[in-house]
């Protein structure tokens, strides 16, 4: 159920964004342990400089700064470390398709079990034991 949402500015070679899109799906869904089908991105772009670092605002995507902001939402229970290597793949899948490697500012938030409705029903995690 791992949900990938990233607000971003005009990409200069805007074609990259479906591919880095799917290769983070695969590559979150390898750590996490689910069906890469089970793994939700969406992309949302920002409007040129309407996007600052400090006073310093960008028209598109630099290579090197004013990173795509990116929340990764799972499920509560993994481990510290877990985490980590979910953040660091995803981060990785999603630079190095959009051509702009180590530039992604990726943030990690948990949706408690029972507290989820997707499709008919609540939404339960089955915890690693």
């Amino acid at each position: 159920m791992p949900i990938l949402r990233v607000r971003a500015l005009p990409q200069k070679s805007p074609e990259k964004i479906k591919k880095a899109l799917s290769n983070a799906c695969v590559s979150i869904a390898s750590v996490y342990g689910c069906k890469p089908d089970q793994v939700w991105s969406t992309w949302e772009e920002i409007k040129p400089d309407m996007y600052f670092e400090g006073a310093v605002s960008a028209q598109v995507q630099p290579h090197s700064t004013h990173p795509p902001i990116a929340e990764l939402l799972c499920f509560e229970g993994l481990t510290s470390p877990q985490i980590e290597e979910l953040l660091t793949t995803a981060a990785e899948a999603l630079s190095n398709g959009l051509g702009i490697p180590n530039n992604i500012f990726m943030t990690y938030s948990e949706a408690k079990s029972g507290q989820v409705i997707a499709g008919d029903g609540i939404v339960r995690k089955k915890f690693f034991v």
